[in-house]
């Protein structure tokens, strides 16, 4: 994989999150893939992602801006690790901003190269 085709898939996370659009988030996924959200059970399959990715969204999340740092590629599968920034409108809240960083596999198929494990988290600290 291509770090011009890794840097697609973050710009089609940045646009499933500005559109609202779980269905094409959870389409970037294999369907045997693990997405492993901060606060959430890991969810398997495109039925929970695409569940998992509605509750982020309906917490508020807004906007989503994806940064690769190193791109690996290993056979058929590639190793990304990255930062992010997540802009968080909460309902009746205050506008927030979570940077973070986050490990992406992807598994090539049959020709077809899409996520098999998905996992972020917050560079905040843990609520005290």
């Amino acid at each position: 994989m291509t770090v011009a085709e890794v840097d697609a898939v973050a710009q089609a996370f940045h646009d499933g999150v500005a559109n609202r659009d779980t269905a094409a988030l959870a389409s970037l996924y294999h369907d045997d893939a693990r997405f492993l959200a901060p606060g959430f059970e890991p969810a398997e399959g495109p039925a929970a992602i695409q569940a998992t990715m509605q509750a982020l969204l309906d917490m508020g999340a807004r906007a989503l801006d994806i940064e690769s740092l190193d791109v690996r590629e290993a056979g058929d599968m590639t190793i990304e690790y990255g930062r992010y920034t997540l802009v968080i409108e909460p309902e009746g809240a205050p506008e927030m901003t979570d940077v973070g960083k986050y490990v992406v596999v992807y598994e090539t198929r049959d020709g077809d190269t899409k996520i098999i494990l998905d996992c972020f988290n917050s560079n905040a600290p843990p609520p005290a």
